[in-house]
């Protein structure tokens, strides 16, 4: 008898790009160090071997393909200079993962700025937009922030 495929849940998927991000800088000769999951806005910290800088990185993981990326009002606030985010798209359970490095104040810049923008809109009836804590993250035409692994300074 072969065992039973399980879903993943959303808190495999975030641990699964976690580790994938971890063992891709790794493999790129850096010391990536996995945070405790309460560690909030950075799951990994990045340095090189004997370095003296680093850098913290957010992941954000989707099994499959996104157009856009869920995050949330505390996105909006800068992390410092040497803060990134890596989006991961794991492509199914037995796709290779893609890594999509942007850092992490142009994440915050255009959160806000794009929050602002919707808030201005109405809903289809007409009626004002209430805002909330949701915000999202979608690469622009033309940007591609696939596999750039080198813009992670440390």
């Amino acid at each position: 008898m072969e065992p039973k495929e399980s879903k993943l849940g959303p808190t495999q998927v975030g641990i699964a790009g976690e580790y994938f991000v971890a063992g891709e800088l790794s493999r790129r000769g850096l010391i990536a160090a996995v945070t405790l999951r309460n560690t909030r806005g950075i799951d990994i910290l990045v340095s090189r071997p004997g370095g003296t800088t680093s850098a913290t990185i957010q992941v954000k993981t989707s099994l499959n393909r996104t157009a856009s990326w869920l995050l949330n009002k505390s996105d909006e606030i800068a992390k410092g200079p040497n803060h990134y985010y890596v989006f991961v798209v794991l492509n199914g359970r037995d796709g290779h993962p893609e890594y999509h490095v942007v850092k992490g104040d142009l994440v915050a810049n255009r959160c806000k700025s794009e929050h602002q923008d919707w808030l201005k809109g109405k809903k289809r009836d007409g009626a004002e937009r209430k805002d909330s804590d949701m915000r999202t993250f979608q690469p622009r035409p033309g940007e591609n922030f696939r596999d750039r692994w080198d813009d992670i300074e440390v």
